[in-house]
């Protein structure tokens, strides 16, 4: 079962039970593959994502990003997350040699020079529509669908490409049914150990 039959599975079956919660809000698994669809729907349908297209996430570990992630990973697209100040600080090389299709950042955030991409907006825009169509995609777990960067021996950055099968992969059987989210929410040891691990394991992932 790959993660999008596993949410929809769990949107079905467990429909008031809590899978996120943060300070803003409670989101059941119900209410999670809802935003989901809707994010994928605006993706597709208001922004033109494609298959191979890059999504930029600019912020803190923000609970929408992960349904962010899921909605660009449905559309085929990779997501390139920018949660640390050197990658932000960086932002003019990285999208110089990284184009994305579209920039989305935690509302509370404010740009002194906003990056150049095409489109920038706040995260929760990704789904504040209430009337959608149902997005018609093909869910492709093997394509690639996080970019993660570092830096090498140089002090370039280079980049490594996830597919959601990979990630699949990585994940382990959490010790608690709980995760708390710090700062960053896409890091390699935070992404596939520990948030879809808790995802998959049926657990509630908290944000700040």
């Amino acid at each position: 079962m790959t993660l999008f039959e596993f949410l929809r599975a769990r949107a079905k079956t467990h429909t008031g039970i809590i899978v996120s919660r943060s300070s803003r809000r409670l989101v059941s698994w119900r209410k999670f593959w809802s935003r989901i669809e809707r994010g994928t729907a605006r993706l597709q349908g208001e922004w033109d994502v494609k298959a191979g297209d890059t999504v930029a996430y600019w912020g803190r570990g923000h609970q929408d990003a992960l349904m962010l992630y899921i909605a660009a990973a449905r559309c085929g697209a990779r997501l390139l997350p920018l949660e640390h100040a050197s990658l932000q600080q960086a932002s003019a090389t990285i999208l110089r040699d990284i184009p994305v299709k579209i920039l989305l950042h935690d509302d509370e955030l404010s740009f002194a020079q906003p990056p150049a991409v095409p489109v920038i907006t706040n995260l929760s825009s990704l789904i504040a529509t209430r009337s959608y169509h149902a997005p018609v995609v093909t869910e492709d777990v093997q394509l690639p669908s996080l970019i993660t960067l570092f830096r090498d021996a140089n002090g370039r950055f280079r980049t490594e490409e996830h597919s959601l099968q990979q990630l699949s992969s990585m994940t382990t059987t959490p010790v608690t049914q709980e995760f708390r989210v710090g700062a960053a929410l896409f890091d390699n040891d935070v992404f596939a150990p520990q948030v879809l691990s808790t995802l998959t394991a049926g657990g509630t992932i908290i944000f700040r």
